[in-house]
C-alpha cells in the first residue's frame, strides 16, 4: 500500500475512535506520479476511508487543510457529515 507524504498532502483528517484513540491521516491527492495535486480527489479518498474502511469504529472525524492553522473543510459525527 502506498502511503501519502504528509509534506505534500493538501488535506489531513483527524479521527477520534470509540476506544479513545485518535489518529491523523493525510490525503493522497494525485491519480498518478506526474499528475497535478487535486484537493477534491484527496478529500473524496479520505471520506471513502472513513465511511468504508473504518465504518463503525470512529466517533468524530474532521478534515482540515494541511497547513498551520488550516481551515476546517468537513466534519463528521457517527458517520454523518455535519458541516
Amino acid at each position: 500500500m502506498i502511503h501519502p507524504n504528509p509534506d505534500q498532502a493538501l488535506s489531513k483528517c483527524i479521527v477520534y475512535f470509540h476506544d479513545g484513540n485518535s489518529r491523523t491521516f493525510y490525503s493522497f491527492d494525485q491519480k498518478h506520479k506526474r499528475s497535478k495535486p487535486n484537493q477534491a480527489l484527496g478529500i473524496r479518498r479520505l471520506e471513502k476511508m472513513l465511511l468504508q474502511h473504518f465504518k463503525g469504529t470512529w466517533e468524530t472525524a474532521i478534515i482540515y487543510e494541511n497547513k498551520i492553522n488550516g481551515k476546517e473543510l468537513a466534519k463528521y459525527k457517527n458517520g454523518i457529515r455535519i458541516s
